[in-house]
């Protein structure tokens, strides 16, 4: 392979997987017929012009769907961020249990059993078929039902998660799914919810770094929006979602998401309406998602 074919290769991955497999090896042909002849890598026109035709390709999958159907997908995606970080929570509580020996030692078994459950209903909702999404979630909240019954758990328990877990179940039941390349966020939502219960520690060496997470995740969404908003009008939903554990009883503070626990008016809280204003404005943007 040549210098300019690799070049070009790796400057098609700006266009999504389906439309390289339609017209990767034609294009590719005519940018190497076309390259001057000794040049051993693409032009920098030629590379600008690749990304953004790329970003155009990309901007305009979303005009196949419904504005309501682009919105079916965000918020089902918000909802699958803040089980998700629920999850995380329940994973680190278990964890923190068990290494400090702290007893009783079955509630940290049921945190466990209720991380793996939600982990299970998010991830049949990324990639199973929509019966088994239902029969998941329907086992998660019997199985959450019953910890919070035998724990004698907060009313949050039963209001929060079992409700969400519902309200994923139905938002599953579109013929559209979550394109994977969203999937990074719940990634980062999973290990940066369970790292955070570490920083209780200010010599943490992580604490400087997670504590500026919260800017990396709403720039980086926001820079996504040029090509899809979805994922920020999902951010902004769940960081809304973030208020349920006040109001039921569950929570002293409200988190953002992604780990940022803060209480209001202090460290990030100010990002709360913030992500909230921004999933607004990017809802008008689903209009207008082809314009770069």
């Amino acid at each position: 392979m040549t210098g300019p074919e690799r070049g070009y290769r790796r400057l098609l991955h700006a266009y999504p997987a389906w439309y390289r497999r339609e017209r990767g090896e034609e294009m590719l042909d005519t940018l190497l017929t076309a390259a001057p002849h000794g040049r051993t890598w693409p032009s920098l026109r030629d590379s600008g012009a690749l990304i953004l035709g790329g970003l155009r390709v990309r901007a305009g999958q979303n005009r196949r769907l419904t504005t309501a159907a682009n919105l079916r997908l965000a918020v089902l995606f918000g909802v699958a961020l803040w089980l998700t970080g629920q999850a995380a929570d329940n994973l680190a509580l278990a964890g923190l249990g068990w290494l400090h020996g702290i007893q009783p030692a079955q509630y940290f078994a049921f945190a466990a059993v209720r991380a793996l459950v939600i982990l299970a209903a998010v991830g049949a909702a990324c990639f199973a078929p929509r019966p088994v999404v239902a029969a998941v979630c329907l086992i998660a909240i019997a199985v959450i039902v019953l910890i919070a019954v035998h724990t004698y758990a907060y009313l949050w328990w039963l209001l929060g998660e079992p409700v969400l877990l519902a309200v994923l179940t139905l938002l599953a039941r579109g013929k559209e799914r979550m394109p994977r390349y969203w999937l990074w966020l719940l990634g980062v939502e999973l290990a940066v919810q369970t790292l955070i219960w570490f920083m209780i520690q200010p010599q943490f060496f992580l604490s400087g770094a997670l504590s500026d997470l919260p800017w990396v995740v709403l720039a980086a969404v926001v820079l996504w929006a040029v090509v899809d908003a979805r994922p920020a009008i999902a951010v902004g939903v769940c960081a809304a979602m973030q208020i349920i554990p006040v109001v039921t009883g569950g929570g002293y503070g409200i988190q953002f998401g992604f780990g940022f626990g803060t209480q209001f008016g202090g460290g990030h809280g100010f990002l709360w309406p913030l992500a909230c204003v921004l999933a607004l404005v990017m809802t008008l943007r689903l209009r207008r998602q082809a314009v770069l």
